[in-house]
C-alpha cells in the first residue's frame, strides 16, 4: 500500500525525507515499510567510494527513517493527528552490516511501551531494518531501541 495521502498534512518532515517506497503494515503495535535504496538523495550522492567502502545506506538515513516510522505510528497507530513530537533517546543502536544500494530494504518499528501522561504520549520503540543477503537470508543493517514524546501543538509551545 502507498503512504496514506493525508500523511503530508500530519508528518513533521517533507516527503523527500520520508525515504519510504511502500507501507506494508501499519497498526497500533507495528509499522513496516519498504525503502527504495536507489532514492536516498544527497546522503548517498555525497559518499566517496573507496576500496572496501562502497556507497551504502548512510546512518543518517537510518536515523531519519526512525522519525518517519514514528510519525506514521503516531498519526495512524495512535490517532495523534494534531500532535508534534521528537525523539528523546537513542538507547541503543547497532549497524551490523552495511545497507546495500540497489536492493530494497525493509524498516520496522515495534512498540515496546506507550505511556500517556497529561496530554503527552511517551513511546518506546524497537527498530529493525534489513535486506535480503546474497545467500537469501535476512541481513540486519540497523537495530535500535529509541524513545519519543508526542504532544498537542499547544503543549509543545509551552514545553520549550
Amino acid at each position: 500500500m502507498t503512504i496514506p495521502p493525508d500523511f503530508a498534512d500530519h508528518c513533521l518532515y517533507a516527503p523527500d525525507c520520508w525515504f519510504v517506497d511502500a507501507v506494508e503494515h501499519l497498526d497500533a503495535e507495528c509499522v513496516r515499510v519498504r525503502v527504495d535504496t536507489l532514492r536516498l538523495g544527497p546522503f548517498v550522492d555525497a559518499q566517496v567510494v573507496r576500496r572496501g567502502h562502497p556507497k551504502h545506506v548512510p546512518g543518517a538515513v537510518m536515523v531519519q527513517l526512525t522519525g518517519t516510522l514514528g510519525s506514521l505510528h503516531a498519526v495512524y497507530g495512535l490517532g495523534l493527528r494534531d500532535h508534534v513530537g521528537y525523539g528523546t533517546h537513542i538507547k541503543s543502536a547497532r549497524f551490523p552490516t552495511l545497507g546495500r544500494i540497489g536492493p530494497g530494504m525493509w524498516a520496522e518499528l515495534r512498540v515496546i511501551r506507550i505511556r500517556r501522561l497529561r496530554g503527552r504520549v511517551f513511546s518506546e520503540y524497537r527498530f529493525e531494518y534489513w535486506q535480503e543477503a546474497p545467500n537469501g537470508e535476512r541481513a540486519v543493517v540497523y537495530a535500535s531501541e529509541q524513545a519519543a514524546i508526542w504532544m498537542p501543538g499547544e503543549l509543545a509551545e509551552t514545553a520549550t
